[in-house]
């Protein structure tokens, strides 16, 4: 390394990590990823347009109350800080409280819960409610019920629930049985929930009319074919990632592993400035290089004013696809995104069993729900492999051990320069299998799509060769170095 030239400002050892991340790249890769992704989200979006009332309507497969019910209610919970909920018993201060303990603790083998009771009468009725129930009243801290009402409420509660005794007394009956038609529909006391409903948004929670409903598809999936495009991509982008998530926080019954990796894709895309390259804006921004100046006399002449010279009218900078910091931070972000997605889809399947015993590709392939069992040749295919068993064993086997050497090793190696491929073309075989084998070509591809973030520049560029583009408006001048953390942030920003 060049130490004049060295501008990162992180010690010595944490060097390379800012480098990894403040280095600016070339934004094509994102431009690439930009165009296959937005053809996934307009292929996904539109095929909600044949039966939209079924998927976002009020009376869809869930309807608009039950997903209300949820979106408002769903208990949220946390555990305690510690190992138990129950709060320690002070020090007895009298006589009373240190004989009640000790007859307690020979009685049922723990310290009892605090409060205290007050007299023999409450000491009695906490020892019976205890023996009734195998629960002690106070365990969830409701103090010592004073009266028979109390006591009445914190047994009819009990036996309501099954032996968890109330956390708090009801003010009054209309609160008692709000209480209990809350845990009667989702098992949790309102009073002991950190909190009540989920932090979501969706457009279709408010548009129900057909009509209106229709209007509103149609500008979302117009939306994203202008952000496939590359047309005002900073705010088509938002809008799309904005739009996906309406579909899927409306009815998460639908929702399914293209959806996931589709948003995760959308919200790097938003980061990053992937409408840089091989865009529309792209476009624009070189027509209007040379054209600007006709543009501007005839906007004069149309008002009827002096035409200013071709001197007088400063000229449109010419669009140079820079390296950007923001481009290198999303494309990083999205690495590291996959790799987590694969470590965990690796180490998640040796918890199953028919991994370990090499039965796992066969209830993929052999799966009427998924495989293409309607064709012939495929059902000849699984009757030639079952009466062979070392061919069973061989594609079983080795096809399990395939796909977990591929998903756990992914985050480790694909980092490896000579390494890289070999998992990339892995991930493409892979994948091909799935999209064949399970009839789930869109996720596989969406897939594909993601393991696309790997890629180098020299490689976008190949393939976007096939289609008659190529590098001609890209970098010309060489990466500037790695910038100081508070420049590459505005860097980011700006870009």
């Amino acid at each position: 390394m060049n130490k004049t030239a060295d501008t990162t400002v992180l010690p010595h050892w944490l060097r390379y990590w800012e480098q990894f991340w403040f280095t600016p790249a070339d934004p094509s890769l994102l431009g690439l990823i930009r165009i296959t992704t937005g053809i996934i989200v307009v292929y996904t979006l539109f095929a909600y347009s044949f039966s939209l009332p079924e998927f976002m309507g009020e009376y869809a497969w869930q309807d608009m109350h039950m997903r209300m019910s949820t979106v408002r209610d769903l208990p949220v919970t946390a555990g305690p800080f510690g190992w138990t909920l129950e709060v320690p018993l002070p020090p007895p201060k009298t006589q009373f409280e240190t004989a009640y303990v000790e007859d307690y603790m020979k009685k049922f083998h723990v310290t009892p819960p605090p409060p205290y009771p007050r007299n023999e009468d409450q000491a009695a009725k906490l020892e019976k409610f205890r023996l009734k129930y195998n629960v002690d009243v106070r365990i969830y801290g409701l103090p010592v019920p004073r009266d028979e009402d109390e006591w009445k409420y914190a047994e009819e509660y009990t036996e309501t629930t099954k032996g968890f005794p109330p956390p708090a007394f009801a003010r009054d009956q209309a609160e008692a049985e709000a209480i209990y038609e809350y845990i009667k529909n989702t098992g949790h006391d309102p009073r002991r929930v950190y909190t009540r409903g989920m932090r979501i948004f969706s457009l279709w929670f408010h548009v129900l009319d057909p009509n209106a409903m229709a209007v509103l598809h149609t500008l979302i999936v117009v939306c994203a074919f202008l952000f496939t495009i590359g047309f005002c991509t900073r705010l088509t982008s938002a809008l799309t990632w904005f739009g996906s998530l309406c579909y899927i926080h409306r009815n998460p019954t639908m929702l399914f592993g293209v959806d996931t990796m589709v948003t995760i894709l959308l919200l790097y895309l938003m980061i990053g400035p992937s409408g840089a390259a091989y865009s529309v804006d792209n476009l624009i921004a070189r027509w209007w290089a040379k054209a600007k100046p006709g543009v501007v006399q005839g906007w004069f002449r149309f008002w009827r004013r002096s035409v200013p010279g071709l001197d007088q009218i400063a000229p449109a900078a010419a669009p140079v696809i820079v390296p950007s910091v923001a481009a290198n931070v999303a494309i990083r972000l999205l690495q590291i995104n996959v790799c987590m997605i694969y470590f965990v889809a690796g180490i998640s399947k040796l918890q199953g069993t028919s991994w370990w015993t090499g039965d796992a590709i066969w209830g993929t392939i052999g799966n009427f729900e998924f495989a293409p069992m309607k064709h012939s040749i495929y059902l000849d295919f699984l009757a030639f492999i079952g009466q062979h068993r070392w061919l069973y064993a061989l594609i079983m086997t080795g096809g399990g051990m395939f796909t977990l050497t591929f998903e756990i090793a992914y985050i480790f190696l694909i980092w490896r320069p000579r390494l890289r491929w070999v998992f990339l073309a892995s991930a493409i075989l892979l994948h091909g299998l799935i999209g064949v084998l399970m009839g789930l070509g869109t996720f596989a591809l969406v897939m594909l799509v993601m393991n696309m973030a790997f890629l180098r520049k020299e490689e976008v560029y190949w393939l976007v060769g096939w289609f008659g583009a190529g590098p001609a408006a890209s970098i010309a001048a060489p990466a500037p170095a790695p910038l100081q953390p508070a420049a590459a942030i505005a860097t980011a920003i700006k870009t």
